[in-house]
């Protein structure tokens, strides 16, 4: 094996009596793939191998719920561990996991004590159920009955959830806990849930067997612009809990950030998106390593980079990389080769967070096969096959690498003179850049995989016809919407321009800008045109703005164009565009009700109107070609997102 830079990274490890490889940790990263009973399943069984066998030195299992009756709010297909019966499916895992190189931990929870489990945890939503003593008393029985199964199915160490949103954080929170016992009121009080499990689960494994729990540094309240506030949990609060817990029994504390704020911002802190920057917590983590003598494990973004420097100055002792490893299961054993520029990228989207409740499964915008690892099992053709590729954004150049993976001969035309299709545009507005990694990441599989590649060329029916491939793959992209018909008078002017044109610096724009067209792409222009100081107002027919993207992710888009100053008007029918704007009909759901009144005539003024309405597939040369098998992947079968194109190019490269 390559010496690797990541010295520490790869160092070993000990957690208790519990003897790791290295301080590469998988978090217990929800997937919703089991059976709804929360038995194991083959689909969980090779999501785990993969991850085991890419490297990792510790599995953290997903929350396993101690008791699904006492609780509610839990993934619909999540694992269960409330009785024996889930042994011997736990166990097969267990025994998957061994053989593929890694140390195994459950992690057992209870869920949240809602007083209508069926709510979803928001701000100002009702407070939970007061647990009795004797319900206390049953559930730390139930966390301990849960530890020994989980010592019989064969894992390594145990880990009692109380971050994010369940019981333990509940108990912690002092807006949630408004008990006025031994279990409520002051910081020790407040603690005392968890430690009596700690205790309990302690007293049932023994002394030396490794247990510890996962936390949050603080429970985080969004309070605009792109800030979080603490809120039931502080740091502060943390500093005191962490040597409690300590003392009741814990061999480490596995922080990451979370609580009961609503979900999109439960999210957004959770699992930082590029705004935050890189391990953005690690300071708070630094302060709770000095208070406690135990291992400490933390999350959200910690690259290897700083994950490599943090081991080294004592901020913490273990790595979790959840993302990043959800993205690329073989990111450690890439690292520890010094292959850095193979390692698939995680583009910081959330998507794997939003799917995760989805009855499918967890989702990554980036690999298809997460959750479906035998379904996208790349193996080599029974007979290597000339294949033709049309179109160089990520629907082709995923098909490109896995072809080529199988043996087949491929050759990749793109009409540009760069990769990348419309990634190029969407790595350009704020907090977007990590697509560029995507790219590099696929440029870099085509060479490595001996892909030709014909740049500044497009490819022809003629050329079809002359070649005589077996397969041909379209992945033509697309044709932008200009809707004449639907705004009178935007044809004839002259201050049009499309957003394409605004994001690659081709187009000038004046101070007032119009967008036509709320999407994905037209907020994300808005905002691209804010942060240069422009006036901007973004206009669309549809009730909501951006309602195509990740739903908790758009709610962030959305409040950072109002602290932009961004006026978004959605519900409008156009009437005529003039060189000096657009005159609209709003039809309600207006920015403010003062500012325009609902059902009302409205002139915005515009220098410049951007078009960013969408657009159609580009179908040209599929619609061409005769005579030989024809697939068409990504946006030329239907425009949507990167998930969707990754997707289908690599079931295309799996087809041939």
């Amino acid at each position: 094996m390559a010496k690797t830079k990541y010295e520490r990274l790869f160092s070993p490890g000990r957690i208790g009596t519990l003897q790791l490889k290295n301080r590469i940790v998988y978090p217990p990263m929800g997937t919703n793939v089991c059976t709804f009973e929360g038995e194991v399943t083959d689909r969980f069984l090779a999501y785990h191998a993969a991850r085991a066998a890419g490297g990792i030195g510790l599995d953290i299992i997903e929350n396993a719920a101690v008791d699904t009756q006492m609780s509610g709010a839990r993934l619909p297909f999540s694992l269960n561990i409330d009785d024996d019966k889930h042994i011997p499916g736990l166990k097969e895992l267990t025994k998957v996991i061994h053989k593929n190189g890694a140390k195994a931990t459950l992690q057992i929870y209870l869920g949240t004590l809602w007083v209508k489990p069926e709510g979803r945890p928001v701000f100002g939503a009702e407070l939970p159920l007061e647990f009795s003593i004797d319900d206390i008393k049953l559930a730390h029985q139930r966390f301990a009955e849960a530890a020994r199964r989980a010592i019989k199915a064969g894992f390594d160490a145990i880990e009692i959830h109380g971050a994010n949103i369940n019981a333990q954080s509940q108990f912690r929170s002092a807006v949630w806990n408004k008990r006025k016992d031994k279990y409520g009121g002051s910081l020790e009080n407040r603690a005392r849930f968890m430690c009596e499990t700690l205790k309990a689960v302690r007293k049932e494994v023994g002394k030396k067997f490794p247990l510890w729990c996962r936390t949050s540094l603080m429970e985080p309240f969004y309070v605009g612009d792109g800030k979080i506030a603490e809120y039931g949990v502080t740091l502060q609060d943390t500093l005191i809990h962490a040597p409690m817990f300590e003392a009741a029994g814990a061999d480490a504390i596995h922080f990451s950030v979370g609580g009961f704020y609503d979900y999109a911002w439960q999210y957004y802190s959770m699992c930082p998106v590029e705004v935050h920057g890189v391990a953005p917590y690690l300071d708070m983590v630094e302060q709770v390593k000095k208070v406690v003598n135990i291992p400490i494990i933390a999350a959200a973004r910690i690259t290897p980079e700083a994950g490599d420097k943090a081991i080294s100055a004592g901020k913490l002792d273990f790595v979790s990389m959840g993302r990043s490893i959800q993205a690329d299961p073989d990111l450690p054993n890439k690292l520890a080769k010094g292959k850095e520029d193979e390692i698939r990228p995680c583009i910081l989207c959330n998507h794997c967070i939003e799917t995760a409740a989805w009855a499918d499964g967890v989702v990554c915008s980036v690999n298809p096969s997460v959750g479906r690892e035998k379904e996208f099992e790349i193996k080599k053709a029974s007979k290597s096959k000339k294949v033709l590729i049309a179109g160089g954004g990520p629907a082709g150049m995923e098909a490109a690498r896995v072809a080529a993976l199988r043996g087949h001969k491929v050759t990749l035309y793109e009409k540009n003179k760069k990769l990348g299709g419309q990634l190029i545009q969407a790595a350009i507005p704020p907090h977007k850049s990590k697509i560029n990694d995507l790219i590099a990441f696929q440029k870099n599989q085509l060479k490595k995989q001996k892909v030709k590649v014909e740049l500044g060329k497009e490819l022809t029916a003629g050329d079809v016809k002359k070649i005589k491939p077996d397969v041909v793959i379209c992945a033509t992209g697309v044709k932008p919407v200009i809707p004449d018909e639907e705004v009178p008078g935007l044809n004839t002017l002259r201050n049009v321009v499309m957003a394409e044109d605004v994001l690659m610096g081709k187009a000038k724009v004046g101070d007032r800008v119009l967008v036509i067209g709320g999407d994905l792409v037209g907020c994300e222009v808005a905002e691209f045109l804010a942060d240069k100081g422009k006036e901007v107002t973004v206009v669309r027919r549809s009730r909501f703005m951006a309602d195509k993207m990740n739903p908790d992710m758009r709610m962030i888009l959305v409040d950072r164009l109002k602290q932009k100053g961004v006026r978004l008007i959605p519900g409008v029918l156009y009437q005529a565009a003039t060189d000096t704007g657009v005159r609209v009909h709003v039809r309600g759901g207006v920015t403010t009700m003062a500012e325009i009144a609902a059902d009302a005539m409205k002139n915005i003024v515009a220098d410049t109107i951007v078009i960013a309405a969408g657009s159609t597939p580009n179908t040209d040369l599929a619609d061409k070609i005769k005579g030989v098998k024809v697939q068409s992947v990504g946006d030329c079968v239907e425009p949507r997102r990167i998930l969707e194109a990754v997707r289908e190019g690599w079931k295309a490269g799996l087809e041939i």
